[in-house]
Order: structure tokens, then C-alpha cells, then sequence
């Protein structure tokens, strides 16, 4: 392919994909929109190859990106990658230089993915007309966010980033060609001109971007796989492992203003934002907020999802847990040690594991916080703990023999895994489990003591017994017969 090759340091570009996939096209628009040359091999996500499965041993899924030997793996993560190692190509820059609309631009990001694309994606799983209607009426409110998303994000330019394409404009973009022959299947139509005419007019003005036309698939080719999807789903054989394998709400900006902060004392997620404003040494005003009856500030601050943590900076709320620690280390760069390292693939790498932890690790143990029963909860900790031997080797890997994930301070991940440190012990104690067992998980465990005596950390706890009696009281509504899921 023209275009630069390498890039600092010099080192070969590779590749790994699927040609269908959304979330490799967002790579190949990226590499495209850098001028950058790279060696693109096909990969049969039905036969994996080693080389795919050595270079993202936890997820197994493309894209795969392999600069000079080294694997950056997740798409979102992979496009920041792109964007940091390659900035000084003389290329429009992915992400703005302005804290506040990275973060804003990183929210709309991991809207489309976590948000818009489950709702979206039962629609193109729908097989039945029933189902396509019912799907279609789920995911029209996410395109209402996203319609005014771009009036916010464009502010009356051609794309989300502006003047030129960014990150949300690749993250969004690259599901058109998908989202246009489910639209001709199900006989929907998704950007409907006269309900969402920004997104409708920017979706021709993306396309026709000389990035995008390039390695965009031909939509009769998808359509053909398409219905081949939908051909094996109806007679019953068709199962999740396909192509589209899957993988942060308004913004904020430094630099004056006051700063508060909306959470719930029993919030994790709200407790690593108290955690890095206490690395940093900012001071804030908190505010407490009631999530059974959301004050007026919380909805206005987070329309979108409604939920804690909102950092308000100066006026301008940034939301979302793992958007607002980027966002205070970004804005904040001179405060205290920075919880990202300065070099890409090590930046890469800690988004790739924070990432992990919620997407990933979580779930599996949300069942186990929530089980009521011995039965439920042996089943839950049984499904729990292959996620745990995953972070144990990635504390391995990043922490480098050094005390904390981030090396000798406190990093992003963290941050995002020790939120949850001291829910993991209510629970741990109700349960009768050991999730950090000392025997099983001696670096998690170790690491999980050095975190709790962090002086910021301390101070941004909750009392360990007052959790553990919220967490009794909340299993006990569990358990009663109007419990609710």
C-alpha cells in the first residue's frame, strides 16, 4: 500500500483482520487517513492461526495491529494507538489537542460501541419481522443520542471531528456499509434523512472520504455474507462467532474552574475518580447523589446515561469512569505522576487491561456479587476465577517487578481494577470465597495491600463496614420475592 511505512523507531506494520469486520475497518481507515503503509493478512476467525492467537492470547479476535514485532489489540485502543505514535505525520490528529473534547470524543467512541452497536446488533441478528420491528424501536433512541451527539461534536462542520474525520467519525463509520444492507434486509431504513438529517448527510460525507472508499468492503459482497448469517440462524445453526466479534459519556477540560464531582459513596466506579483527583492533589467539591431519586444536576450533567461518576469542570461535565481518568490525567499533566506512560505502546497496552477489567473481568464477577445462594455462588466463583489467572499474568507484565501495574506508581489500570479492591473483600466475606487468594494469585494479592495504603487511595474508601452492610442489605432485597434483577 503507498503511503509512509513504520513509523518512530522504525519497525514493519501488520495487519491482522477480517475483511468484513467493523472493527477492523475502523483500523485500515486510520492507517489510511496516516498515509501509512502495512502488510494486511486475512485471518479465518473459524481456524485461528498462531500468529493470531500468540499476539491477542486474551480476547483471540482481530484487529490485531503488530508494530516492529509488538501487538496492539482492540480497536478503540489500537486507533489511539495510530493516532499517538503517528502524530507529527503532518495528518489531521484522530483526537483533538483540547482535554475536554478528547474526552467527549472518547465517550461518543465507547457510546457507539457499548451502546448503540447491542442495540443495533438485534436488529441485524433479527430474522423475523416481529423481531426487526421490535429491534428497530430499541435502536432508535440510540441514533436520536447520536444525531445530537453530531450537532454537538461537529458544531456545524462536515464531521464529528470537525473540519476533518476523527475518532468518533472511524469508531461510527466504519459500521455504515453493515448498517445499510441490514436496512435493505430488513426493510428498515436507519439514517432516515427526514428523522436524522446530520447523521444521514454525514454518513455520504464519510463514505466518500478517500480513507474510507479504500477499504471499505464491497456492499454486495457483505450482503452475501450477510444472508448467509441469516440463512444459518434460521434453520437453527448459526451461533455468536462471526465476524462482528465486539470488543464514557459527555466531556470536560483543565485548565480553571471549579471542579465537582457527582458519585455514590459505595460507587467503585465513582471511587476511582476520588482516586486519581487525590493522586493528583486537585481539590473538588463532592456531591453526593441518590441514583433512586437523580437530583436535576445528575441528568442534566449526564443525559445520556444517567449515571455516576460526572466530573464538572468549570461548568462542563465528563462522564464516565475510565473517559474521566484520561481526562484528569490529560488536563492535570503536571500534577503528580501520569497515570498513562509517555510512550504509544505502552499507553496501548494499560488501555487494552483497563479495558479488560470492565468489559471482561467484571461481568463474570457481578454474577458472583449477586448470587444468593451456595449453588450460585460456587458457579459464579468457579466462572470468576479464570478471569483472575488473566490479571495475575497481566500484573506480570506491566508492573515489570515493580510494585503497581503502572510500575512504581499508581497507573490506569490501577485505578480502574482497585476501585473495586474493597467490594471485592464484602463480598469475598459474605460468600466465603477468596477471589485475590494469596497461594493462587501471590502478585494480585501483594499488589492488592500496596494499593489500599496509597495515601489517596485510603482517603477515597469507603468504610469497609458500612460496604459490607449495604452489600447485605442490597443481597437481602435480592432475596426476597420482589427482588428485582
Amino acid at each position: 500500500m503507498a503511503g509512509r511505512g513504520g513509523g518512530p523507531g522504525g519497525g514493519e506494520l501488520l495487519l491482522l483482520g477480517t475483511w468484513s469486520s467493523p472493527w477492523v475497518i475502523r483500523v485500515r481507515v486510520a492507517l489510511g487517513m496516516k498515509g501509512l503503509s502495512y502488510e494486511y493478512t486475512e485471518e479465518d476467525l473459524s481456524s485461528k492461526r498462531d500468529l493470531l492467537l500468540r499476539s491477542n492470547p486474551v480476547h483471540k479476535k482481530v484487529p490485531v495491529l503488530i508494530h516492529g514485532g509488538r501487538p496492539v489489540c482492540e480497536s478503540l485502543v489500537v486507533l489511539e494507538y495510530i493516532d499517538e505514535t503517528w502524530g507529527a505525520t503532518g495528518t489531521p490528529p484522530l483526537l483533538p489537542a483540547d482535554p475536554y473534547d478528547r474526552a467527549a470524543a472518547r465517550f461518543w467512541a465507547n457510546y457507539a460501541n457499548d451502546t448503540f452497536f447491542p442495540s443495533w446488533k438485534a436488529l441485524f441478528r433479527s430474522t423475523t419481522q416481529e423481531q426487526r420491528g421490535e429491534a428497530f424501536k430499541n435502536v432508535v433512541p440510540r441514533m436520536e443520542a447520536l444525531e445530537r451527539a453530531f450537532g454537538e461534536c461537529s458544531k456545524g462542520k462536515a464531521f464529528f471531528g470537525g473540519d476533518d474525520a476523527g475518532l468518533v467519525d472511524v469508531a461510527l463509520g466504519s459500521h455504515l456499509v453493515w448498517i445499510k444492507v441490514v436496512d435493505e434486509v430488513a426493510g428498515t431504513n436507519l439514517l432516515d434523512e427526514a428523522k436524522f438529517p446530520g447523521l444521514a448527510a454525514w454518513a455520504e460525507r464519510f463514505l466518500a472520504v478517500d480513507a474510507v472508499k479504500q477499504v471499505m468492503p464491497d456492499a454486495g459482497e457483505v450482503l452475501k455474507q450477510y444472508k448467509g448469517f441469516l440463512a444459518k440462524w434460521t434453520a437453527g445453526a448459526g451461533n455468536n462467532n462471526i465476524t462482528l466479534t465486539q470488543f464514557a459519556a459527555m466531556a470536560g477540560g483543565g485548565g480553571g474552574g471549579e471542579l465537582q464531582l457527582l458519585g455514590t459513596w459505595y460507587s467503585p466506579y465513582a471511587m476511582r475518580a476520588k482516586i486519581a483527583l487525590g493522586l493528583k492533589g486537585l481539590s473538588y467539591e463532592y456531591i453526593e447523589q441518590d441514583l433512586f431519586g437523580k437530583s436535576e444536576l445528575l441528568l442534566n450533567s449526564n443525559p445520556v446515561h444517567k449515571k455516576v461518576p460526572v466530573l464538572i469542570n468549570g461548568g462542563r461535565p465528563v462522564c464516565e469512569s475510565r473517559v474521566v481518568l484520561e481526562y484528569i490525567d490529560e488536563a492535570w499533566p503536571g500534577a503528580a505522576p501520569p497515570l498513562l506512560p509517555a510512550d504509544p505502546h505502552g499507553r496501548a497496552t494499560t488501555r487494552f487491561w483497563a479495558t479488560y477489567f470492565d468489559s471482561t473481568f467484571f461481568p463474570p464477577w457481578r454474577a458472583l456479587m449477586r448470587a444468593t445462594t451456595a449453588e450460585q455462588r460456587a458457579e459464579a466463583f468457579r466462572n470468576a476465577v479464570p478471569q483472575v489467572e488473566v490479571l495475575e499474568r497481566a500484573f506480570v507484565e506491566c508492573s515489570k517487578g515493580k510494585a503497581f501495574f503502572g510500575g512504581d506508581a499508581v497507573g490506569l489500570v490501577d485505578v480502574v481494577v482497585g476501585g473495586f479492591v474493597v467490594w471485592f473483600k464484602a463480598v469475598d466475606e459474605v460468600a466465603g470465597t477468596s477471589l485475590l487468594d494469596e497461594a493462587k494469585f501471590p502478585g494480585l494479592a501483594a499488589w492488592a495491600e500496596r494499593f489500599l495504603a496509597v495515601d489517596a487511595v485510603r482517603e477515597a474508601m469507603p468504610d469497609a463496614g458500612k460496604l459490607l452492610e449495604h452489600y447485605k442489605g442490597f443481597l437481602a432485597k435480592l432475596a426476597s420475592p420482589a427482588g428485582s434483577t
